[in-house]
């Protein structure tokens, strides 16, 4: 039997020039098989540039294993489906059958669709939110129908928040299945879980597992070994998926699937100014956390009762053989049911659960939030499969947040990159502070003499869209190089562009600073605005400091800044031929007597310096 380096050999002899000698890349592989041959969970830190993807596949298919791979970014998706997993195919000689899965509302639903084509149509439309027949979109999905073979929103260009896409789409909280739908023999969603259980390999989101997980394991068909790449996530995405939320659009939404279906009844209006007094309720605490005051409890006790009203009503139908009565009496059942199963369970929070405000203004949303999902991952994960979770950095306490043994390690496998030769980590200490009256006129200074350094090639990260859209409006006015900035287009797009222009420059968010691959002369300057600590009014994030106590920053706000700096700087070296400066421009780095060594000590091994000359001078010698 092949050992998994001749296995790795194989599959690595496939890339260009033969491949790079990756040892980290290895190690890894190594400690992937004889957790599969334990079935046991195991943590891997792998630097960027260790080939990790391979690393882990590479024995999941020399072992016949059926896998779950869970990212956090479609980029990643796309390259183990288009590049990584036939790139394993091909060394090992092995067909993989490899699917991508998604949540339901991603995929068009034929029944809705097909509701809507009927006599009542513009009825219909109304009630889901105000559209026409001939709304450009609606027009756009109806043309599509009739192509496609997954049913998959992606393929389709329109609007993400598009009003029609909803129209034609469900969610879990209101889809009955296939089983009471007269359409669930063509439905998109179960023929994509259908494949899913007969695949080698399943594809999806930290999301979607995190509701997998949520539901005693009712999504995804049994897999042998779960892979969480992009791991640094997990904790928080899980959290989420294993909370609830309650809101007056839920209790409208579902007067609005009631009002096309009941007759002689006003219970839909109650469910509207039950709705609306919900709402009133928690505007005023958005982005807050809330007690569940007497106020609030009767405010929720209502919605409760409304949607039961509404159920009840549901239940004196007789749809006979009219299949989209019948289809549309299921969805509103399901949604009521769903909303009152969501009431129950914020009402019965415990001490580990935060109950908070999100949405808009127009849309508040009353979540509870778990702070330790712990037990979630022991009661139905660990138990009956192996577990990789891995990533290019790895917080402190994650062993612990993932509910696992304090015995457990983190194997750590560094990255092949040259980080001394290859770049510089520059600190502008002389800055005055973020928070200073004068300190965003300096960083828009400073930043515009590095990227005219830089011939353009930067790709700006901030905190906040305010420091991004200042910081745009001063460089356009500022430099010659054309810059970008993110929402003036796609994600992709905008990826597109920055690559295909090497002088262009890129101000960005949260969403670029970690899942975005820019090799190349494209990107040789990262600008980083402050360390990104977590707001320090964020509900949740708050939850976690009061019940650390005087532990708060070292065990919450730091180790979060720590992987989001390290996942900034990381968009640098991608490859072993790239060269270039992360700046930071914030002089904490360079300052701060408390937490500085941590934070430089997560980061890449970079040469450091505060001296700017140096900075410019080595951008100048570029040879790009």
């Amino acid at each position: 039997m092949s050992s998994i380096q001749d296995l790795l050999g194989r599959v690595t002899q496939r890339l260009e020039g033969g491949g790079e000698e990756r040892p980290g890349q290895l190690v890894m592989a190594e400690t992937v098989d004889k957790t599969l041959e334990t079935l046991q969970a195991v943590l891997v830190e792998a630097g960027t540039g260790t080939g990790k993807s391979v690393a882990y596949l590479t024995p999941i298919v020399a072992a016949e294993a059926t896998a779950v791979i869970a990212t956090s970014s479609i980029a990643l998706q796309s390259q183990l489906l288009e590049k990584d997993i036939p790139l394993v195919s091909a060394g090992l000689g092995v067909d993989i059958d490899a699917v991508v899965l998604k949540g339901r509302s991603n995929y068009l639903c034929v029944q809705r669709l097909s509701e809507l084509d009927r006599a009542d149509a513009t009825e219909q439309l109304q009630l889901l939110g105000g559209l026409n027949a001939e709304d450009d979109d609606l027009e756009k999905i109806r043309k599509w129908s009739i192509e496609t073979e997954t049913g998959d929103r992606e393929e389709l260009s329109i609007n993400s928040g598009s009003e029609a896409w909803r129209a034609v789409s469900v969610g879990p909280d209101e889809c009955p299945g296939a089983g009471k739908c007269p359409s669930g023999d063509s439905c998109y969603a179960e023929i994509a879980r259908n494949a899913a259980r007969e695949a080698d390999v399943v594809i999806t989101n930290h999301h979607y597992y995190g509701l997998h997980l949520a539901s005693g394991g009712a999504l995804i068909g049994e897999h042998d070994v779960v892979v969480f790449d992009e791991a640094h996530h997990l904790p928080e995405v899980l959290s989420a998926t294993c909370g609830t939320e309650v809101s007056g659009g839920r209790l409208r939404a579902l007067a609005r699937r009631a009002r096309g279906i009941l007759v002689d009844t006003d219970v839909d209006e109650r469910c509207e100014r039950s709705a609306a007094d919900l709402d009133s309720m928690i505007r005023e605490f958005r982005g807050q956390r809330v007690d569940l005051t007497a106020d609030l409890v009767q405010s929720l006790v209502m919605a409760r009762s409304h949607a039961d009203e509404v159920l009840d009503a549901l239940r004196k139908i007789k749809p006979g053989t009219n299949t989209d009565v019948a289809a549309r009496v299921e969805r509103a059942t399901k949604a009521g049911t769903s909303l009152m199963l969501a009431v129950d369970a914020v009402l019965d929070t415990g001490d580990d659960d935060v109950i908070w405000v999100d949405g808009s203004e127009a849309a508040p949303i009353l979540k509870c939030t778990p702070l330790d999902v712990g037990h979630v991952l022991n009661d139905n994960l660990y138990a009956e499969r192996s577990v990789v979770f891995t990533s290019a950095t790895l917080p402190q306490g994650i062993v612990g947040s993932l509910g696992l043994a304090s015995s457990v390690a983190v194997k750590r496998v560094g990255s092949p990159f040259d980080y001394e030769n290859q770049g510089l980590l520059y600190c502008a200490a002389h800055l005055p502070s973020p928070r200073s009256a004068e300190g965003g006129t300096k960083l828009r200074q400073e930043l515009a003499e590095l990227i005219e350094a830089a011939g353009g090639r930067t790709l700006g990260l901030f905190t906040s869209a305010r420091a991004m859209r200042e910081a745009t409006d001063y460089l356009r006015d500022e430099l010659n190089f054309p810059v970008l900035m993110q929402g003036d287009s796609s994600k992709q797009r905008l990826i597109d562009q920055f690559m295909d222009d090497p002088e262009t420059v890129l101000m960005a968010t949260m969403s670029f600073w970690q899942g975005v691959d820019l090799p190349g002369d494209s990107c040789t300057l990262v600008t980083i605005d402050r360390l990104p600590f977590p707001r320090p009014d964020e509900p949740v994030t708050q939850a976690r400091r009061n019940r650390a106590g005087p532990r708060a920053f070292g065990v919450v706000d730091l180790p979060r800044a720590q992987i989001l700096l390290a996942q900034g700087v990381g968009r640098l070296i991608r490859r072993s031929t790239d060269r270039g400066v992360v700046a930071v421009l914030d002089s904490r780095l360079a300052t701060s007597k408390s937490y500085r060594w941590e934070m430089i000590n997560s980061l890449p091994p970079l040469k450091r310096t505060r001296d700017k000359e140096e900075v410019l001078e080595f951008l100048r010698s570029l040879d790009l």
